[in-house]
């Protein structure tokens, strides 16, 4: 059995290689199944076995590196809003080459409502305020802004950089009223 979860395992990495390459010479649009499991070296029967679409390689690649973001997230280094952007910067700057086809496949919505979704689990939302139901988009849509425009200008800026610019934009007090932050 763990042989066959091995197997799996660089079944995915080879086509997530695969999409990765493509998109660097083609459009996402142009990019075929066939195109993908050529590269990959993988029949499509193995790539319908581990996905349904184009889009659930970038998607289920990034869910898969999401588990080790919340491990960190979870750690004393996120004890307050610098440790957290520290490791979220930190882990979009790792994850650039996915983050960036996800944009360039059109799929930036996805990753703004799985952040999302991961934000409403992570910190329980106090949405007895009316605004309080609206907070945690609004903080998504901003962070999520500015990493594209980072990722755009060629993260010239550090993590530590990009960090204490997200730092210096939250308003750390009005996001409190909304958010109940975790115990760590």
């Amino acid at each position: 059995m763990e042989k066959v979860n091995e197997v799996n395992v660089l079944t995915k990495e080879c086509i997530v290689t695969a999409l990765l390459r493509l998109m660097e010479t083609n459009s996402y649009p142009s990019i075929s199944i066939t195109d993908i499991t050529n590269l990959a070296g993988v029949s499509r029967m193995a790539y319908y076995r581990n996905y349904k679409s184009k889009d659930d390689i970038l998607i289920n690649h990034l869910t898969d590196r999401e588990k080790q973001l919340l491990k960190e997230l979870h750690g004393e280094s996120a004890n307050d809003l610098r440790g957290m952007m520290m490791i979220v910067s930190g882990f979009f700057q790792e994850n650039a080459d996915v983050i960036k086809a996800v944009y360039d496949a059109g799929l930036g919505h996805k990753l703004t409502d799985m952040l999302g979704e991961r934000i409403f689990n992570y910190f329980p939302v106090a949405i007895e305020e009316r605004a309080g139901k609206y907070a945690v988009p609004f903080y998504v849509g901003a962070v999520l802004a500015v990493f594209k425009r980072w990722f755009d200008n060629g993260m010239v800026e550090s993590v530590e950089e990009i960090s204490d610019i997200l730092c210096r934009l939250i308003n750390v007090e009005a996001a409190i009223n909304f958010l109940v932050f975790p115990k760590v």
